[in-house]
Order: structure tokens, then sequence, then C-alpha cells
């Protein structure tokens, strides 16, 4: 990553092993990706926050080279597993930038350790119970592949041995998909599938999705006493557009908001200047105003 040194680890905690990159120096804030990726998701980002950030990023438990639990893929344990990698650092307060599904997990974190937070930034993400289940509705414009990866052993099946298609469906699709289809190419897809087809990997890839029914009700609770952190909701025009925004809208008090343009639901990878900008400006700003 240029002229920053990059450390590329992995420690044990209780009853998990997480694989992460980390580089830079400062306040320390914790990058979490979305499905179906990993950390590599972050590439683009981290060299542009480390002169002023300790950048974190790890594989979320069940993708990468981070454990492939037998169950905890709900998002409060996920959240709690990932807790204890945080303190495993040494680090008590952060804070979290989650896309996609690692926006749940972020919530997640922030709703349960509301003053270990400092931080959240919500991107192209929603939440059951708050907006996601529109998302679900195939008959409403939905998308199928949340009931797909919920059917249970069947989703697996249909997929192994076909994880580049997979992947490579999701982020070339004209809705919710990327703005521009050469923004990542096909080695970067295969660097994903690859990490799909390692033994357990598709199984709490979809776990992920398995556990919404835990996550509204989680969320349910978690909601009733909104987020007081600044939270920075960050949209894309060609991906969730204002989505983000309403969703955490409903779940946090002190909420700004950031559309990028000529970007689909991959901000991190397609538009990763605008994002590192507008993030690197949330976290100055309130800082400075004492947040």
């Amino acid at each position: 990553m240029g002229h920053a040194a990059e450390t590329l680890g992995s420690v044990r905690t209780r009853d998990m092993r997480f694989a992460y990159t980390r580089v830079g120096q400062g306040t320390p804030i914790l990058l979490l990706h979305g499905w179906p990726q990993t950390s590599f998701a972050w590439r683009k980002i981290m060299p542009l926050l480390c002169n002023e950030h300790d950048v974190i990023a790890p594989d979320l438990p069940g993708f990468g080279y981070s454990s492939k639990p037998d169950s905890g893929f709900d998002k409060k344990t996920v959240s709690a597993r990932l807790r204890e990698f945080v303190q495993s650092l040494g680090l008590s307060r952060i804070a979290i930038a989650g896309h996609d599904l690692g926006g749940h997990v972020a919530f997640a974190y922030a709703a349960q350790w509301p003053d270990e937070v400092s931080h959240l930034v919500f991107i192209e993400s929603s939440l059951p119970a708050f907006g996601q289940e529109a998302g679900m509705d195939v008959a409403r414009g939905g998308s199928w592949h949340f009931g797909f990866n919920m059917a249970g052993d069947i989703s697996e099946e249909l997929v192994r041995g076909r994880e580049f298609l997979f992947v490579d469906h999701f982020m070339r699709r004209e809705k919710v998909g990327l703005f521009d289809a050469n923004a990542v190419g096909s080695s970067e897809i295969e660097h994903y599938a690859q990490a799909l087809a390692r033994p357990g990997a598709l199984r709490s890839s979809f776990s992920y999705y398995r556990t919404i029914p835990i996550d509204r009700e989680d969320n349910r609770a978690w909601g009733q006493t909104p987020l007081q952190m600044p939270v920075l909701a960050v949209g894309a025009d060609w991906g969730y557009g204002d989505a983000s925004s309403r969703t955490i809208r409903q779940v946090a008090s002190n909420v700004e908001d950031v559309l990028i343009e000529r970007c689909g639901h991959y901000p991190p990878e397609e538009r990763p200047h605008e994002l590192a900008a507008a993030i690197k400006q949330f976290l100055g700003r309130s800082r400075t105003a004492g947040g």
C-alpha cells in the first residue's frame, strides 16, 4: 500500500481466528466488508485513509481466512466476536464503517456498546425490521438472492463449483451491481470466488442471511434506543440510493448523508476516492465538533 507499512495478520480470540489487514496510524477505524466479499474489498480505501487513521480490515467470521464457525451468524454474535477481535488488538474505542452486510454488523456493534464506537459509517446497507424487508420482496422489485441464500442445503449445492459465476453475477448485474461493469476485474472476482470455495465458506456466507429472523427481533429491541454517536449514511445513485439513509435515520439521532454519483452498490471498489474523502471529512468534522 505504498508509503505506509501494512500488516497482514491473524489473531486468536476465545473461539475464532481472525485474519486482517492493518495499516496507518491515528484514530482507529474498523472496516467491515459486505457479501459475498472479504476484507480485500477495502484494498483501494485503506491507503487513502492511513495517513490520518489506524485502519483495520478483518475478514468477517465465516469469510476469507477467518474461522468458519458452526453457528453464531446472527449479528449480535458476530459483533460480539468482532469486539473480542478489537480488544485483542489493544483497542477499546473505534470508529466503524460497514458496507452491505457489514453495515448490519456495524449497527449491532454500535447498538450494544455505544460508548465504544466513536462514529458509524453505514454504506449501501439496510437493516431487518427497518426497511430490508422491501428489498427481500421479489414481488415488489426486491432481490431473489435473499430467499435463495436462506433456502438451506440446496443453496450450497447449486453454487458449489460455480462460485465465480455467482459472484460475477452479483457484481455486474444491472440493478444494484456496478455502475461501470469494468470497475472490478475478473482477477478480483476470482479472488472472492476462491474465498467462497474454501470449506465452510458458502455455508457461513449464507448463514448471515439465514439468521435474519433473529436479527429482526434484535434490531427492534435495539432500535428503541436510538444511536447517539455521529453517523454517516452513504448511498450510491445506482445502488440503494437514499435507502441507507432512510434506514439508519430510524435508529440513530445524529445522521449526515452522502450520495455518491455514477456509482453502484460497491463504492469501496468503484468510487474509493469519493468514499474515502467522505469518511475523512466526516471523522474530522465531527471530531472537531466534539463528537
